[in-house]
């Protein structure tokens, strides 16, 4: 009995585990996209996961009881010599140029980048549903399917207890703020229509899961 427990509680950790790093990877790969530099993913307490691996370097205080956060390094401005296209003199003059990219200063993406850390575990995890729905996989690829699909609650827990109740995310640790929240009427939504947005995504979600659940069951190993 003890030895159940004990596998239960580490594969639950390491679960855990996959679904910040999926969060962080999602503000990283977007914040990317958006030309807000390079990405600095950190987890606690204070182990850069990358580009490097090693103690953190972050010279800011670690965002109070967060479990990881993503900082980016604006990209350096570029110096281009550019040569007139005219060929009727030997004399050309070089013009030099410095390119520039949009970086997290000017703010407008900000939004955006910060949505997908939970976006992106919801995104995975309603992936996971349709894959399971759709493919019907069997034995082990099921079961990893089926973890896949409870990563919503990332979203949902990142909503709950910040809004309503007032405590961490995760209950004991994680942000005190409702990042999607909070990124959504960056977006332009209002505080309530934010709010019911998310729950409605996760009860949607919900449904199908015990739908599937109902239907074939979750985990089913037997292979046919």
């Amino acid at each position: 009995m003890f030895k159940r427990i004990l596998l239960f509680a580490g594969l639950l950790f390491f679960y855990f585990l996959a679904s910040v790093l999926i969060h962080e990877a999602g503000h990283a790969f977007s914040g990317v996209v958006f030309g807000l530099g390079t990405p600095i993913i950190n987890i606690w307490p204070g182990i850069e996961l990358f580009p490097s691996i090693g103690a953190t370097v972050s010279t800011t205080a670690w965002p109070g009881s967060s479990v990881a956060y993503v900082s980016f390094i604006p990209e350096t401005p570029r110096f281009v010599i550019e040569f007139p296209e005219s060929v009727q003199s030997l004399k050309l003059k070089p013009e030099l140029k410095v390119v520039t990219k949009k970086t997290s200063q000017d703010g407008d993406l900000l939004p955006i980048v910060g949505l997908m850390g939970s976006g992106t575990t919801y995104l995975v995890s309603l992936f996971c549903t349709l894959y399971l729905y759709f493919i019907k996989p069997k034995g082990v690829y099921r079961v990893l399917a089926a973890c896949g699909t409870f990563l919503f609650y990332d979203i949902l827990c990142y909503t709950v207890f910040p809004v309503f109740f007032g405590m961490p995310h995760l209950i004991f640790i994680g942000g005190m703020h409702p990042e999607p929240i909070i990124c959504l009427v960056g977006i332009g939504y209002s505080y309530e229509i934010a709010i019911a947005l998310v729950l409605c995504i996760c009860a949607a979600q919900t449904l199908a899961l015990c739908y599937l659940s109902r239907k074939e069951g979750l985990f089913k190993l037997k292979r046919t």
